[in-house]
């Protein structure tokens, strides 16, 4: 766990990172080599978990690749919904999410901080409006999370 003391904002007390995959962390497909050791380095402080409706066919194979745990999403049953019960399990109060789309809303809302990615797939304007903090792509999400200055810098008030 690590604790956050952000003046005039909250105290964060950190134990989880729900990662959306697709259009957050994989990119047609693929993770980069760089995201893949940033992921590691944030692992060796945070319970990781992975959170997909599995549009791509891959959740599994990156979940055994970085030694995560995951959540696939139930088809035919909506995501939104899915994803803040996923957040309600791991504990909102201690946990940061991450993602980009339509169906990250409740789960970046619900959690103690959400993080909006604006990635080469786009964000919408629901995970905008339900994040604390939006960056261009997972990297600086991460290094905001690692980096508790970058994280005070940009929350305070």
């Amino acid at each position: 766990m690590k604790i956050y003391e952000i003046p005039n904002y909250k105290r964060l007390e950190i134990k989880n990172i729900l990662l959306d995959i697709n259009g957050t962390i994989q990119f047609n497909g693929k993770i980069s080599v760089e995201l893949k050791q940033k992921i590691m380095e944030l692992k060796q402080k945070f319970k990781i978990i992975l959170i997909s409706a599995d549009t791509r066919g891959n959740l599994k194979e990156i979940a055994s690749e970085l030694d995560l745990n995951y959540e696939k999403l139930t088809e035919n049953r909506p995501e939104r919904e899915q994803k803040g019960k996923i957040v309600d399990k791991y504990n909102k109060e201690n946990t940061i999410a991450i993602g980009n789309g339509n169906n990250d809303e409740l789960m970046l809302k619900k959690a103690a901080l959400g993080i909006a990615i604006i990635g080469s797939e786009g964000v919408s304007i629901k995970a905008i409006n339900s994040a604390d903090i939006i960056v261009t792509n997972p990297i600086d999400a991460i290094d905001l999370i690692l980096d508790e200055k970058k994280l005070i810098a940009t929350l305070r008030s």
